[in-house]
């Protein structure tokens, strides 16, 4: 069967850290409690919390909680008990502050686990964690933040009759993670602050106290901020219930920590703007600088190309000058060709090694280049030749060079249809006289007249 850590007696209920206190800096046991539980534990009045009616004996020594506890006196008749057990870190953590309030109130009526209906007529089954009627404080601890309720922490507030509340929450519940800390804000908007408790055992010796405020940053991520942080015993309670370290007002203290946060926050915001406006006046003078670079390359851009388009135009210039000589110097050397294209023997060329011909078919004069071909008709006239665009367009010149073709393989019959092999014959057309295939209309091959 699970052990207790509370009992029920008189319709009160006493936790198992009622039977410590603190004397002289160390924590003991009370030694009138103790006798006083045990004799009620020896007459049947000690009863389990959940209600099965099972008795319930003290197990009390001298050590550690492991050794003080309740258990079921007849464990065997009450199987179906729903009693939970409270976990050991709870109830180490109520013990060292059970020895803390005592250290502090010296009241001879602190108690322990007591239900609001004991303070007002409310009937709601919360609970102090400890109440001094005498000293006019009571104490509310919580292990986990889930249980810190608006509706909890509300109800506690408004069923004091005017008895100050403490709230303590375990260590392990600290910590924002720059998310919005919701249950310990519901302690911070009732009390100010927070107090985070850190213990080893029940050792109230080696308790840790931290005082801390939430507060939105600069980024708007809450952050835990810890004003004041010592041992436990030395934290001090006042009689009026204000808490104080160093004899300096935690209140007064969180003050002045939230007034140096936000002027860092305002630091901080100043300082972002100086440095935003450092980051603007630099990109605005970079932006400068590259229209200044743009502007200049521009500048440096026109005046090359200008510099191109005035050597493009003296080369064109020149060009054209020369062009022209050239012009002059073929048409005064065309003045004097004919009679030297009429040679057969040589080729016929210029002053600057350029040869000329004479086309067969337009008489067009020129240099070599302007030629599709050159040597004549029958390929015998050195100077004579078919230019370009009679080559092209030129239908007599076309068939000139199929027959020259023909000739030089041996081929050439000029009465011999070069498609079919027929017999050509000269027919009357619209357009004139012309040879045609006698193979027609099966053979299409014509030709028009010509003398060379």
């Amino acid at each position: 069967m699970a052990q207790r850590t509370v009992t029920l007696c008189d319709g009160k209920y006493i936790g198992i850290e009622s039977i410590f206190t603190v004397v002289n800096g160390c924590q003991i046991n009370i030694p009138d409690k103790l006798k006083e539980l045990r004799a009620k534990s020896q007459n049947n009045e000690l009863f389990c919390p959940c209600g099965c009616g099972a008795n319930l004996i003290l197990v009390a020594g001298d050590k550690n909680l492991r050794e003080q506890h309740f258990r079921i006196k007849d464990a065997d008749a009450f199987q179906d008990c729903n009693m939970v057990t409270e976990g050991k870190t709870s109830v180490d953590s109520k013990i060292v502050l059970k020895c803390w309030l005592d250290d502090n109130l010296h009241a001879d009526d602190l108690e322990s686990r007591v239900p609001i209906s004991a303070v007002s007529d409310s009937t709601r089954k919360y609970e102090f964690s400890f109440i001094s009627r005498t000293a006019g404080i009571a104490l509310n601890y919580c292990h986990d933040r889930a249980n810190l309720s608006d509706e909890k922490l509300s109800i506690l507030e408004d069923n004091t009759n005017g008895i100050r509340i403490i709230h303590v929450v375990d260590f392990l519940n600290g910590g924002s993670d720059g998310q919005y800390p919701e249950g310990l804000m519901k302690v911070q908007t009732k009390q100010g602050y927070c107090l985070l408790l850190d213990i080893e055992e029940s050792d109230y010796a080696k308790a840790n106290l931290r005082a801390v405020f939430y507060e939105k940053d600069i980024d708007g991520l809450w952050q835990e901020i810890t004003f004041s942080e010592a041992a436990l015993r030395e934290f001090r309670i006042l009689p009026d219930g204000r808490i104080t370290i160093h004899e300096m007002n935690l209140l007064d203290i969180l003050e002045t920590a939230k007034r140096q946060f936000l002027e860092g926050i305002e630091t901080e915001k100043k300082r972002r703007e100086d440095a935003e406006k450092l980051r603007a006046e630099r990109i605005k003078q970079q932006q400068i600088e590259a229209e200044r670079w743009k502007e200049e390359q521009k500048k440096r851009q026109e005046e090359s190309e200008k510099r191109r388009a005035e050597e493009a135009e003296k080369r064109r210039l020149e060009e054209e000058r020369r062009a022209e000589e050239e012009r002059r110097r073929d048409e005064d050397f065309k003045r004097n060709l004919e009679e030297g294209l009429n040679q057969q023997e040589t080729q016929v060329r210029d002053a600057y090694g350029n040869r000329w011909i004479k086309c067969e078919y337009c008489g067009k004069i020129a240099k070599d280049l302007e030629f599709s071909s050159y040597g004549g008709a029958i390929g015998v006239h050195l100077n004579l030749g078919t230019c370009k665009e009679c080559a092209t367009n030129n239908p007599t010149a076309k068939q000139a060079r199929i027959e020259v073709r023909q000739i030089a393989e041996g081929k050439y019959d000029p009465n011999v249809c070069p498609e079919c092999g027929s017999r050509l014959v000269e027919r009357n057309g619209r357009n004139g006289r012309f040879i045609g295939c006698s193979n027609y209309p099966k053979c299409h091959y014509t030709r028009s007249i010509w003398k060379k």
